[in-house]
């Protein structure tokens, strides 16, 4: 029997985003209200969805789907 193969991607991502948003309110969503991002960006975020801990805390794990690139 074959054994199911598993991919674990472990790195860093980075892009450049322009927001219409203070500092402060950018900071507020991210760190207090993640779960919202997908509504701001939806193009590109498409869900976030919190699988331990609490919305905003330290420490909580934040599952992210998102789309890399362009999409066809």
């Amino acid at each position: 029997m074959a054994e199911a193969a598993t991919t674990n991607l472990v790195g860093k991502l980075e892009t450049d985003v322009e927001i219409k948003a203070s500092a402060g309110q950018f900071h507020h969503m991210f760190a207090g209200r993640p779960h919202h991002v997908s509504k701001a960006s939806p193009g590109n975020i498409q869900a976030c969805d919190l699988h331990e801990g609490d919305w905003g805390k330290v420490g909580s794990i934040v599952y992210w789907n998102y789309v890399h690139g362009k999409y066809t």
